[in-house]
């Protein structure tokens, strides 16, 4: 089983247990960017952490191998949790700042492997991707960039990162620099 394939799986066993969620990563930014490998999926689970049981369930009955109370202890403390499906690493992101909610309200339906499932927006993609801020995350984002200029948002992904990391964060400055040299 691929990535692609464990996050369709991920994504129906999250529909059927009524959490709200998206794909994110290089799955989704697939569907917007220059599609690329990835080896790992990426679940935003649109809950507080203190709520995160019921969507951690769900993905323990479809098969996530993860310490269930060390993955819920996370998920309040960081907003975050990591578990694995067939060896494949599993992220698990759930609401912990304001861009969650927002991100919430934004998902795209896609077709992926004869299914429907919800991934995050491309504005969405770039806010984390900037936030996250790897090498990889730059190259995703200029890619981004440069196939969705004239459609991608670019005020809103600035006004999340200032809302998260200020106006002079070197996250912020890097995504003026990038709007400038790539959107004309």
């Amino acid at each position: 089983m691929d990535a692609t394939e464990a996050a369709v799986h991920f994504a129906l066993a999250l529909q059927r247990a009524g959490v709200p969620h998206a794909v994110g990563g290089a799955i989704a930014y697939g569907f917007f960017g220059a599609a690329r490998g990835t080896h790992d999926v990426d679940l935003n689970l649109f809950v507080p952490g203190e709520l995160a049981a019921p969507a951690v369930d769900a993905l323990i009955g479809a098969g996530l191998q993860i310490d269930r109370p060390g993955a819920l202890r996370t998920a309040m403390e960081r907003g975050d949790a990591r578990g694995s499906y067939a060896g494949m690493p599993v992220d698990l992101f759930f609401n912990s700042i304001p861009v969650h909610d927002r991100a919430a309200t934004r998902t795209k339906e896609v077709p992926l492997h004869g299914h429907r499932i919800r991934v995050l927006s491309p504005e969405d993609i770039a806010v984390f991707k900037m936030l996250f801020f790897r090498g990889k995350d730059l190259v995703d984002v200029e890619r981004l960039l440069g196939l969705m200029q004239r459609t991608l948002d670019l005020e809103y992904v600035r006004q999340a990162l200032v809302e998260v990391v200020g106006a002079d964060d070197y996250r912020t400055r890097k995504w003026d620099e990038l709007v400038a040299q790539l959107v004309s």
